[in-house]
């Protein structure tokens, strides 16, 4: 009886063991990413998921430069996207606002140059001291920009930070950012969406001032 009782304890039946291959492969998965701002990265879905499939072109991609891309990756493109999106929409206002107060600049303590012309050259009439001014401000921006969102090139060279969600360095001093995750999605197409149009109309506004030389205030009067 003693012997039944031991033999019975001793034995270990297969199933409680985990199978070794299964436990290399839980072991060898990468973590699951961070939630930010509501939206988890997914390798399967367009983009990673990110908003900006937009009608009505939605899941445009026609040279897969998205395709098969690690959440570092589909960072990076998405951060230039949304960067170069914000500084086209002000470059627009910039080429119709600088043009349209161009003739009253000079003079003044504010601006002591006068500016003239298309606004493709009122950068190169700015004196050294407006010039350096705006460069140390790029400056800035800019790296204010990197420590935020990117991992310390010593560490990691060209890879954005986990838990950064591109383009949001955490600067709305007017409380713009929506709390929940579906009016930020909202937010974020619609910023897209005029953002991709400014790239073309910035585009735009630069050729067409390299082609006659006339400003585009100028030349949206020469046609009506």
């Amino acid at each position: 009886m003693l012997a039944i009782t031991l033999a019975s304890a001793a034995f270990v039946a297969p199933a409680m063991r985990a199978p070794l291959s299964s436990a290399v492969r839980m072991s060898t998965e990468p973590p699951a990413a961070p939630s930010v701002n509501g939206w988890t990265y997914s390798k399967s879905a367009f983009v990673g998921g990110l908003p900006g499939a937009i009608s009505p072109l939605g899941e445009f991609d026609p040279l897969g430069f998205c395709a098969g891309k690690s959440l570092s990756e589909i960072k990076r493109f998405r951060e230039s996207e949304i960067m170069h999106c914000r500084v086209a929409m002000l470059a627009v206002v910039g080429y119709l606002v600088g043009e349209g107060v161009a003739p009253l600049l000079g003079g003044s303590i504010i601006s002591p140059s006068a500016v003239v012309g298309a606004a493709n050259s009122h950068l190169g009439q700015q004196n050294l001291f407006a010039f350096t001014i705006l460069t140390i401000a790029i400056g800035v921006g800019e790296l204010y920009r990197a420590l935020v969102g990117w991992v310390p090139p010593t560490e990691s060279a060209f890879t954005i930070r986990e838990n950064y969600y591109p383009g949001d360095i955490g600067f709305d001093p007017l409380g713009l950012k929506p709390k929940s995750a579906a009016e930020f999605k909202s937010m974020q197409e619609r910023e897209l969406s005029n953002g991709r149009l400014a790239m073309f109309a910035a585009a735009g506004f630069c050729g067409q001032e390299i082609v006659n030389g006339k400003g585009i205030i100028e030349n949206i009067m020469a046609s009506l």
